[in-house]
């Protein structure tokens, strides 16, 4: 009787190379903001014009104080640009006088804006800045670089961008979203191309979405002490879990 063939042994599958994760999902990301932080209240003014004089009225100081001061020039006075070039400057320094330091430079650059918006026209500007056009035109602003352009196109709904400012930015390049780097335009332009896939065609959601991010960098993902150990976002954070394996 001739013994049975040995089963033959079957091949050991290939070890899988795990993909790289890649950055969360956004909407996670903000619904967790939001139910952290809570919903934030709709920006004070959506005018490319008057979010420009609020960049300018005020300096180093927190967003309360910063809206305080646009409200009492804006009760005072009147955003327009023919009401804040008919304002002598040392009168427009004391109305923003409690924006925090140098007063009179401040002045200065509203003026400088209200002249800019003049020469150019509301209307046009508007229509620009509604369009997702207008990004030459409002870094002429004091003050407005491209992520300032880019967040008065968002209040203006003309482009679909989450704008981030530096503590914004902070948060999303710990997400895993763009690459860190010591150029920051860099950093910012990774940024937005990596979270540009993500981004609905909604524009009050982007706008929350902005505020919620921009908060959470400024009270808990912070710079140089972040406060990893109240974020809702750390099952989600790459920079998390990094730093998590070497502690």
């Amino acid at each position: 009787m001739r013994p049975k063939p040995k089963p033959k042994a079957k091949p050991r599958p290939k070890p899988r190379t795990p993909k790289a994760a890649g950055p969360p999902d956004l909407r996670e990301v903000v619904t967790r903001l939001e139910a952290y932080h809570g919903r934030p209240e709709p920006p004070i003014t959506r005018d490319p014009f008057a979010a420009a004089v609020l960049e300018s009225v005020a300096y180093l100081v927190d967003d309360d104080r910063r809206q305080r001061v646009f409200e009492r020039l804006r009760d005072a006075v009147g955003i327009t640009p023919e009401a804040l070039l008919a304002v002598p400057e040392d009168e427009l320094a004391r109305l923003i006088a409690g924006g925090g330091m140098l007063p009179a430079h401040r002045a200065a650059k509203v003026q400088k804006a209200a002249a800019i918006a003049a020469d150019v026209g509301l209307d046009e500007l508007r229509r620009q800045a509604a369009a997702g056009t207008s990004a030459r035109l409002l870094r002429r602003f004091p003050g407005i670089g491209e992520p300032g352009a880019d967040r008065l196109m968002l209040l203006a709904h003309g482009k679909r961008t989450l704008a981030p400012d530096s503590n914004a930015l902070r948060v999303l390049v710990r997400l895993g979203f763009g690459a860190e780097s010591e150029d920051y335009t860099a950093m910012y332009r990774s940024t937005a191309a990596a979270v540009e896939p993500q981004l609905p065609n909604d524009f009050g959601w982007l706008v929350r979405a902005h505020q919620l991010l921009r908060r959470h960098g400024q009270e808990v993902c912070k710079r140089s002490a972040p406060r990893c150990e109240v974020c809702p976002l750390t099952r989600l954070c790459a920079w998390y879990a990094g730093h998590a394996r070497v502690r």
